[in-house]
C-alpha cells in the first residue's frame, strides 16, 4: 500500500471518529437540554401548586396536612431525621443508631422511620447551607417535581409521546395526598422518584445482570425512604410479576433474575432491619409505647368510597378513568385496523400491574362491599405474617397504585394520540387535536384535585384553600446558642404536657438540630421503655427531688424553659427555683430573652 492511500484511509478514519464524537456530543447536549427543560418545568409545576412556599423558602415550612396538628410534630421529625443523619455522615463523634433523643435510651433512631431514602434530596443543601428549613423545602419540592419526571420520561418511553409523559406525570403530581395531604406534613415520603423507573426496568426481561444491578439500587433506596410502607409498596408489584413470570417456562429465567434484584436489593435493609429488631427486643410492649393506636384495621373501608374520595394516594378520579376507558377502545380499534402501535409494548400490562395490586395493598384488613364485610389480601398476609401488623395505615402502600394510574393514563393518552395521527393526516391537524386534547385532560386532573379536597379536620369534603398554608420555622434566641453548643451534656425543654402530647418534644428535636446536645425529649412512631416516666418526673420539675433524679439517671445539666406555655401554678415555681448551695443542686438563670429561661444545673464544691 502507498503512503497516499495509507494517508487517505487514516484520514478518512480520523473523519469518522471526529464526526461521530461530534454527532456524540450533540445527541449528549440535547439530552442534557431536555433533562433540564423537564426538571424545570415540572418544578415550576410543583412551584404552582404550592405557591407561596417558593417565595420563603428558607424560613417557612408547609402547613397543609389532613391533620394540621401533624405539622407542628411529623414535619419537625422529618426534618429532624434527615439532618441527623446527615450530620452523622460529616461527624465522626455522632452515629447513625445513636440519635440524641430519648436521652439515654440506646438505638433512639429506631423508635422511627430512617427516612434514608430523602437523603440524597436533603443532605447535600443542608451540608452546604447549615439551612434545615431549606433543605426540607428542597426535598419536598423537587422530591415530587423529580417523581413527575421519571414519571414523564417512563411514559415517553413506552409511548414516543411527550405529551403522553406529561399526562403521565401530571396524573400523579396532582393528588392531594402528595402536595397538601400526607406528604407535607412527612416530606421525607416525597422522595418517590425511583418508583416509575422500577416499575419500567422491572418490565423489561431482565435478559443480563448489568439491568439487575441496575434495578437493585434504586429498589433499595426507595425501600429505604420509609420501610414499613414503601418497601410493602415497591416489592408487592415486583413479587407478584416474579411470580407470574416464574409460573410461564418462556419467561422463567427472566422472573429467577427478578428474584435476583430483589434479594440484593433487602441487603441495604439488613442493617436497618437488625436496628428495629433490636428495639423491639429491648422493648416487650412496643406495640403500646406510641401515641398512635389507631389503625385502619379499627374501621374497616366501605367501596368504592375508599377510592373514590380524597385524602389518599389510590385515587380514582373521573378525569383519568375516562381517560383509560377512551384509551382501552382506542386499543381494540388499533388491534382490529393494524394500527401502529405505540414504541415499546408492556405500558398496558405493567400500568395494570401496579394499579391492580398497589391499590389492593392499600385497602384495610377488612373492607365493606355492598354491606358485606371481604378480607383483603392486607388482612390474610397479617395474619400469616403478625409483623406486617406494624402497618398501620395500609392507604400509604396506595403510591404503588398511583404509580400504575399515572403509567395507565399516559398509556391510554398515547393510544388516542396515536389513533388521531393514523387517521388525521392533513397538515398539522394530528398534532393541534393531540396537544388540545392534553390541555383538556390537564385542565380536567386540575379540577379533580381541588374539587376533590380532604378537608383537614377528617370531617369530609371542603373547599380547596385559596392559598397555600404555611408556617414560620421555630428559631432559638441568640443568647442561648453559644451556651447550647458549648457541651454534649443532657438537656431537657419544657413544659411538657405528657408523652402522648408530642409537640413540646418535636419542638425540642428541631431545636436539637443547631447544637446536637442529647436531648430527654423525643417524638417518634414509638418511645423507649422508661420515656413516660422520666418525663412524668421532668413535669414536677424545679422541685429538688426531681431534679436530682434526673440528673443522677440521665445527666441531666440545662433545662430550657418556655415560660409563656407553662400552666399559670408553674410560673411562681421558675421565677424562684431552687439554688444551689448546702451541698445540694440547684439551677442558676444563665440565659433569658423575653418568656425563653435557661438554666444551668449546678452543685456547688463541697
Amino acid at each position: 500500500m502507498t503512503r497516499a492511500r495509507c494517508g487517505l484511509r487514516v484520514a478518512r478514519t480520523l473523519a469518522r471518529v471526529l464526526y461521530g464524537s461530534a454527532m456524540l456530543n450533540r445527541l449528549r447536549a440535547r439530552a442534557i437540554l431536555y433533562a433540564f427543560a423537564l426538571v424545570t418545568g415540572y418544578l415550576g409545576v410543583v412551584v404552582w401548586l404550592t405557591w407561596p412556599l417558593a417565595a420563603s423558602v428558607r424560613s417557612s415550612m408547609p402547613s397543609e396536612g389532613f391533620a394540621p396538628s401533624a405539622n407542628q410534630f411529623d414535619l419537625y421529625y422529618s426534618v429532624w431525621v434527615l439532618a441527623h443523619e446527615s450530620h452523622a455522615l460529616v461527624s465522626a463523634a455522632t452515629s447513625f443508631a445513636q440519635a440524641n433523643i430519648y436521652h439515654p435510651a440506646p438505638d433512639a433512631l429506631f423508635y422511627g422511620p430512617v427516612a434514608l431514602g430523602a437523603l440524597p434530596l436533603f443532605a447535600p443543601v443542608f451540608l452546604s447551607t447549615g439551612n434545615p428549613v431549606l433543605a426540607i423545602n428542597v426535598t419536598f419540592l423537587l422530591g415530587i417535581a423529580l417523581t413527575g419526571v421519571a414519571m414523564h420520561v417512563v411514559v415517553r418511553r413506552w409511548t414516543g409521546s411527550d405529551l403522553a409523559g406529561a399526562v403521565g406525570a401530571v396524573t400523579v403530581i396532582f393528588n392531594q395526598w402528595l402536595i397538601r395531604g400526607f406528604v407535607p406534613t412527612a416530606p421525607h415520603w416525597s422522595a418517590l422518584c425511583y418508583l416509575p423507573l422500577i416499575a419500567f426496568l422491572a418490565a423489561t426481561r431482565l435478559d443480563s445482570m448489568r439491568w439487575v444491578l441496575l434495578l437493585a439500587p434504586l429498589v433499595a433506596l426507595q425501600s429505604l425512604t420509609e420501610i414499613v410502607y414503601v418497601t410493602p409498596a415497591v416489592v408487592g408489584p415486583l413479587g407478584v410479576l416474579a411470580a407470574l413470570r416464574i409460573v410461564r417456562r418462556s419467561t422463567r429465567a427472566a422472573g429467577l433474575r427478578l428474584i435476583v434484584a430483589l434479594a440484593l436489593a433487602m441487603l441495604p435493609l439488613v442493617p436497618v432491619c437488625r436496628g428495629y429488631l433490636t428495639v423491639r427486643a429491648a422493648n416487650p410492649d412496643l406495640a403500646m409505647q406510641t401515641k398512635w393506636p389507631y389503625t385502619e384495621a379499627d374501621h374497616p373501608a366501605v367501596l368504592p368510597d375508599q377510592v373514590l374520595r380524597g385524602g389518599v394516594p389510590f385515587l380514582l378520579t373521573p378525569a383519568m378513568m375516562g381517560l383509560v376507558a377512551l384509551g382501552v377502545a382506542a386499543l381494540v380499534w388499533r388491534h382490529r385496523s393494524r394500527a401502529p402501535s405505540p414504541r415499546v409494548p408492556g405500558g398496558w400490562a405493567h400500568g395494570a400491574l401496579w394499579t391492580v395490586v398497589g391499590g389492593c395493598l392499600a385497602l384495610p384488613p377488612v373492607v365493606l362491599l355492598g354491606g358485606m364485610e371481604i378480607r383483603t389480601p392486607i388482612g390474610y398476609l397479617s395474619a400469616w405474617f403478625p409483623s406486617l401488623q406494624a402497618i398501620r395505615m395500609p392507604s400509604r402502600i396506595g403510591i404503588a397504585g398511583l404509580v400504575g394510574l399515572g403509567i395507565l393514563s399516559g398509556v391510554a393518552f398515547g393510544e388516542i394520540s396515536a389513533l388521531i395521527r393514523t387517521y388525521v393526516r392533513r397538515g398539522r391537524w394530528a398534532p393541534c387535536l393531540s396537544g388540545a386534547l392534553a390541555v383538556m385532560v390537564v385542565y380536567l386532573a386540575h379540577q379533580a384535585y381541588g374539587d376533590n379536597y380532604w378537608h383537614s379536620s377528617y370531617g369530609g369534603n371542603g373547599p380547596m384553600p385559596a392559598e397555600y398554608q404555611l408556617q414560620a420555622a421555630p428559631s432559638i434566641p441568640a443568647s442561648f446558642l453559644p451556651i447550647l453548643r458549648s457541651g454534649r451534656t443532657a438537656l431537657i425543654e419544657l413544659p411538657l404536657v405528657s408523652p402522648v402530647n408530642p409537640s413540646g418534644h418535636a419542638l425540642a428535636m428541631f431545636h436539637s438540630i443547631s447544637h446536637w446536645r442529647p436531648i430527654l425529649n423525643g417524638y417518634s412512631s414509638y418511645w423507649p421503655a422508661g420515656f413516660p416516666e422520666r418525663i412524668t418526673e421532668a413535669g414536677r420539675l424545679p422541685a429538688r427531688d426531681a431534679l436530682d433524679h434526673l440528673v443522677e439517671s440521665t445527666g441531666l445539666s440545662l433545662i430550657w424553659v418556655h415560660t409563656q406555655s407553662l400552666p399559670s401554678r408553674k410560673h411562681s415555681a421558675w421565677t424562684a427555683p431552687p439554688r444551689p448551695g448546702g451541698g445540694r443542686r440547684g439551677l442558676t438563670l444563665v440565659a433569658q430573652e423575653g418568656p425563653e429561661l435557661l438554666f444551668a444545673v449546678e452543685q456547688p464544691a463541697g
